[in-house]
């Protein structure tokens, strides 16, 4: 997976912008963050332009993150890490406020909630992170009013990929009142079935007929930047949206509303996109 290549300039202003912001960049930022991923850090995290507010402006909610994760996950590397004399112990002992704010998550059962200051942090992590893995796939500017924080879940109870399959249109889509478009060989009703639905009537009448488009979804592309602990997907919703979702730890799946990439589908041609199906072209 070749993430390394060279992105193209962002022209603002006479140079470079920032991914995260209108601002001109002067440093380089990773994504993902590191925050979200194990050290040694992999080789293959996408090098983006940013200004030096938005590269360091996000540590405080990143250690939120990864606080909140660590304490939460079963996963063995996070476990070790809450053991007394930990990376996480000399976070909390380092930072008054973080450990203020990950004390007062803490619920009477002894778990860990999303209070709100908590889940501030996740918004603005999660936005960021989007956006950069947004332009470093696609190459386009993503604005942060253009996300939204869509779910948080606890992966052990349920799984990305029904997170992701719920977040995607229904496959069965009712045609009955549309207008039939042009059929040709190369149409969806060569390719998609048709199912007549008989739908008994509520007053006792006649049976209703329906018409529904059974839509062949595509397989949902996952991508991983280091396995069982960061991997990703986007998919398209209804309409121009589409969602991130995002599988971190083996622990928490978090799920990332966007603008759909282009009117051609979720995959830019070309190798040098670490995504592509494409990859012999140039």
């Amino acid at each position: 997976m070749n993430t390394r290549s060279r992105l193209p300039n962002a022209p603002f202003a006479g140079g470079n912008r920032c991914v995260y912001c209108p601002e001109i960049a002067d440093t380089c930022d990773h994504t993902p963050p590191r925050c979200l991923l194990r050290r040694p850090l992999p080789s293959n995290l996408l090098t983006l332009p940013a200004c030096r507010k938005c590269n360091t402006g996000f540590s405080f909610d990143e250690n939120v993150v990864r606080a909140l994760l660590t304490l939460v996950s079963s996963h063995p590397d996070l476990v070790a890490e809450r053991e007394p004399g930990g990376r996480l112990a000399r976070a909390l002992e380092r930072d008054r406020r973080l450990r203020d704010i990950i004390e007062r998550s803490r619920q009477a059962d002894g778990n860990y909630g999303l209070t709100d200051e908590v889940l501030a942090s996740f918004e603005r992590v999660f936005r960021k992170t989007v956006q950069g893995l947004f332009y470093g796939l696609y190459e386009r500017l993503v604005e942060p009013t253009e996300l939204e924080l869509l779910r948080i879940e606890n992966s052990r109870f349920v799984s990305a990929q029904t997170v992701a399959d719920e977040l995607r249109p229904p496959q069965l889509l009712d045609i009955t009142d549309l207008p039939l478009s042009e059929i040709s060989p190369h149409s969806w009703h060569s390719r998609e079935p048709v199912i007549v639905l008989k739908l008994r009537s509520l007053s006792g009448g006649p049976p209703i007929d329906r018409l529904l488009r059974l839509k062949r979804e595509t397989p949902v592309d996952w991508m991983q930047f280091q396995p069982g602990v960061f991997s990703f997907t986007f998919v398209k919703r209804e309409g121009a949206e589409a969602a991130c979702v995002l599988e971190l730890w083996d622990t928490l799946i978090v799920a990332v509303a966007a603008p759909w990439p282009d009117s051609r589908g979720p995959i830019r041609r070309g190798r040098n996109n670490p995504m592509s199906r494409d990859t012999g072209s140039t």
